[in-house]
């Protein structure tokens, strides 16, 4: 393991949703350095087990559930057999949501969307909440967008977006109804960042990401250490007075957009 690791989350016990790739698979390696024993959660077995393997070899501690998180039964479940796995539950990770496949209707897109990216994550808080106070560090960290919970954007659907938003009412919702028991809800909203949605790191870059990259006034895609990070800020005892906070990770996307140094006719 990394001498420079602070091991912020030292005997914590973290579900990860989503966490066999992009953000989350960063997030569980970040976790798991720092300290904690981690749960991921994907319906990608083979990238699951791989990260959770890689995880091991670096020392840390780590285990893989295969879950279909559109499947409310099944988040429930993994939410209680992770804490029964890792002895307890001190921070939820939701961040897991399924891409429809592109021959589906409005409706189900829809639907899947909705029911991956919001109903999961409600389904999962309400179950972990109890278990997440009894371990004194309570920490729901929920993963939005600037899509729909910031402004609306062209290249995102209204399912998504719809979803997006729906993930700042209930964090909000979670921190007024579980703050007295000592659990925190925040939501990190992302811009563009080197995910499998935009661009593997080192991949060429789409041309329809380059006005979207060039218009942050950072110039370039974030990265999903750096998203990691912000996770494990909120999930830690470092962000132990915020609670119902949404925080974007946009190279300055939403507040400084630099439309106007865009050239749009030459795409």
């Amino acid at each position: 393991m990394s001498t420079n690791i602070s091991r912020k989350l030292q005997g914590r016990q973290a579900l990860i949703s989503g966490g066999a790739s992009g953000i989350g698979e960063a997030t569980a390696r970040l976790f798991a350095a720092e300290g904690a024993a981690v749960m991921i959660a994907d319906i990608d077995d083979a990238n699951g087990e791989r990260v959770v393997h890689e995880i091991r070899q670096a020392g840390g501690l780590a285990h893989y559930r295969s879950v279909d998180v559109t499947d409310r039964t099944a988040v429930r479940r993994m939410v209680h057999d992770a804490a029964v796995e890792l002895g307890g539950l001190s921070i939820l990770f939701n961040n897991a949501m399924t891409n429809p496949s592109a021959d589906y209707t409005e409706d189900q897109r829809w639907n899947l969307m909705l029911e991956s990216g919001l109903s999961a994550y409600w389904a999962a808080a309400m179950e972990a909440a109890p278990i997440l106070a009894r371990s004194g560090h309570g920490a729901i960290v929920s993963n939005a967008s600037i899509a729909g919970a910031r402004m609306g954007i062209e290249f995102a659907s209204e399912a998504y977006s719809a979803a997006k938003a729906g993930v700042l009412g209930l964090s909000r919702k979670l921190a007024k109804r579980f703050g007295p028991d000592g659990v925190r809800s925040n939501v990190i909203c992302p811009g563009i960042i080197e995910t499998p949605r935009w661009r593997g790191p080192g991949m060429p870059e789409p041309q329809f990401a380059r006005r979207w990259r060039q218009m942050a006034p950072l110039g370039r895609f974030g990265r999903t250490d750096e998203a990691a990070r912000l996770v494990l800020f909120l999930a830690s005892d470092d962000a132990s007075y915020i609670t119902g906070q949404d925080i974007a990770i946009d190279g300055g996307f939403t507040m400084a957009m630099r439309f106007e140094s865009v050239d749009f006719d030459s795409e």
